[in-house]
């Protein structure tokens, strides 16, 4: 079958079921580029025309590693994400959404050998549908019937995978014993699920004792942030939407993941500290001059604030029941 390329950053680690069912559909097999590793980071950052965030560098490096391995390249123009209310925007940040334009002057890629199409996930499947077919029908060769029965198998796919995932942070939540603290890591998905930038989070928390599951794992869509009016970025409100999910409950802390020289999160950890008020919580930064060793250091001295803030709370606990006792004599 004809192979399309796509780069395992950025957008991808959010939205890659639904390309991988769309194309598979069509007849063609979507080809990604490995894990991000130092070498492909390196590629990354000599192309660079412009300082810019690390998951963007990075980006640079996984579109280098696959140009001309593939019959097409798939770099398209994602304007915005689904939101859960109408009043949020759901953009992507500028440079993710700019990413194809960047990446093909920086790369010096032929046009015919690039699949760019400006997309809006925002929108409802049909109107989607339509503006797919208007431009993937010519490079794909394929009819516009074929182009939209093969989105609405691939959002349905998409729709079982999430549904999946909420299913399994449900589980952990349920099973997860109250008298421990449990993490909740809030960020954005190329960081979240990309093992170079988070600098293997997950392993490490896991090897200081900390339990932690990913924003994506809970199902925030009932969570309200109508006190943060016609917010811009769609996953700016979904780390609102997780900041308050922990705030409100005891025993849940938070860890945010972002990086520095992100525009987006530089607004957003505002809102992030002052939806959180006194609990607290740990905000990591990192780009590709970041180490393991100084992010233990924090993860270990974030996990000693936490267990002294359940016992000071276990305290006052046991204190005003101590005075229910007294009272009741």
């Amino acid at each position: 079958r004809p192979t399309i390329g796509m780069q395992r950053s950025l957008y991808t680690l959010q939205t890659a079921v639904l390309w991988a069912n769309f194309f598979d559909r069509l007849g063609f097999r979507l080809v990604l580029t490995p894990p991000t590793n130092n070498e492909i980071s390196a590629k990354g950052i000599e192309v660079m025309t412009a300082e810019t965030c690390y998951p963007v560098k990075v980006s640079h490096g996984h579109v280098r590693s696959l140009a001309g391995k593939t019959a097409l390249l798939f770099l398209p123009t994602l304007i915005d994400m689904p939101s859960h209310n109408g009043d949020e925007r759901g953009f992507y940040c500028p440079l993710v959404q700019s990413n194809s334009f960047m990446t093909r002057a920086a790369l010096d890629l032929k046009a015919n050998t690039v699949i760019s199409p400006v997309i809006h996930l925002k929108r409802d499947r049909s109107t989607l549908g339509v503006e797919l077919a208007g431009q993937l029908c010519g490079p794909l060769g394929r009819s516009a019937v074929e182009i939209k029965d093969a989105l609405d198998y691939a959002m349905e796919r998409q729709e079982r995978f999430t549904t999946g995932l909420f299913k399994k942070g449900e589980e952990i939540l349920s099973s997860h014993d109250p008298s421990s603290p449990l993490l909740i890591v809030t960020g954005r998905p190329y960081n979240l699920y990309d093992e170079r930038l988070n600098l293997r989070l997950g392993q490490n928390l896991s090897r200081i004792g900390v339990t932690a599951v990913p924003m994506d794992f809970i199902d925030l869509r009932s969570t309200d942030i109508s006190d943060f009016p016609n917010m811009y970025w769609g996953l700016g409100a979904q780390i609102l939407r997780a900041a308050k999910f922990i705030r409100n409950r005891q025993g849940f802390y938070g860890l945010h993941l972002t990086n520095f020289g992100c525009g987006a999160d530089s607004f957003i950890e505002h809102f992030y500290k002052h939806i959180m008020e006194d609990k607290p919580f740990l905000i990591l930064e990192l780009d590709e001059h970041s180490a393991v060793a100084g992010v233990m250091t924090r993860l270990e001295a974030y996990k000693n604030v936490i267990e002294n803030n359940m016992q000071g709370r276990n305290n006052c606990l046991f204190s005003d029941v101590r005075a229910v006792i007294h009272g009741n004599r």
